[in-house]
């Protein structure tokens, strides 16, 4: 878990250079939602077939794209501490199981004029939850999300879910994230259990924030060099890819870049 906070992290201070350079960026869109914990047998028939599926999604209500997001077989919802916001994640274990399966469940956002950094809408719903849950994430059962109340410990205990995070702290999403990002965690289930029968249950799980990041994209040439003469860019906190792989192949363009231009 340190190494993504790590990048998120460098995603940030990659957007901080940006604003001192002043070179030329355009923002990304941003995904923000819940982690979703469910016992692990809803999700064994889906995971013996691809052990990360991915779901898109297109909410009834606002016709937002939702999507499913690194699902966890048999692990653990885990807490991301960024000092002035936490959110949260999920990792898988090779040596300690649980009896649950959790994966994200993001809205993607993308704003235009006059606001246009998805980078400080996402921080300011991050400090927001971060105030609601007393600086540690919010849990609440899907249940509870649907009939507008707020999960308390005594209803978290009666859920047939335990949750794998236990100082998360009880309480109402509704109150922390934007109404358009709650209907669409609410619809989307709906729709996601037609594929997967069990994740909609009451006893259904959700954590947050879960905010997924991708700094602003640097405005390059096929080299992958900015419009700051000599300054090239590569990988996620450059917003030039979306991974490990993608990432690693950007390296490699920037190198050629590099090289090509100094023995021209």
């Amino acid at each position: 878990m340190n190494g993504l906070i790590g990048q998120h992290k460098n995603k940030l201070c990659c957007i901080k250079i940006n604003r001192r350079l002043k070179i030329k960026t355009r923002y990304a869109p941003i995904d923000i939602g819940v982690r979703v914990e469910v016992p692990a047998v809803v999700m064994d028939g889906i995971i013996e077939y691809a052990w990360d599926p991915k779901f898109h999604i297109y909410t009834k209500t606002y016709d937002d794209f939702v999507r499913t997001f690194c699902t966890c077989p048999n692990g653990f919802v885990v807490m991301e501490d960024y000092g002035e916001y936490i959110g949260v994640n999920g990792h898988s274990s090779n040596n300690v199981k649980s009896e649950n399966t959790n994966f994200a469940f993001l809205t993607n956002i993308e704003l235009t004029e006059p606001v246009e950094d998805t980078t400080e809408y996402g921080i300011s719903i991050a400090k927001l939850a971060t105030t609601i849950g007393g600086k540690m994430p919010i849990i609440q059962r899907l249940e509870d999300l649907r009939n507008g109340r707020r999960s308390t410990k005594s209803r978290i205990e009666k859920s047939f879910v335990k949750p794998t995070l236990v100082n998360a702290t009880p309480g109402d999403l509704s109150m922390a994230m934007p109404h358009r990002i709650v209907e669409n965690v609410i619809e989307g289930l709906e729709q996601l259990d037609r594929v997967i029968p069990g994740v909609n249950s009451d006893s259904t799980l959700l954590y947050a924030p879960e905010i997924k990041f991708y700094s602003m994209r640097f405005i390059v040439s096929e080299n992958l060099e900015t419009d700051l003469q000599n300054l090239f860019v590569a990988g996620d906190g450059a917003g030039l890819s979306r991974g490990i792989i993608a990432s690693a192949a950007t390296g490699i363009i920037a190198a050629r870049g590099i090289i090509k231009k100094s023995l021209s």
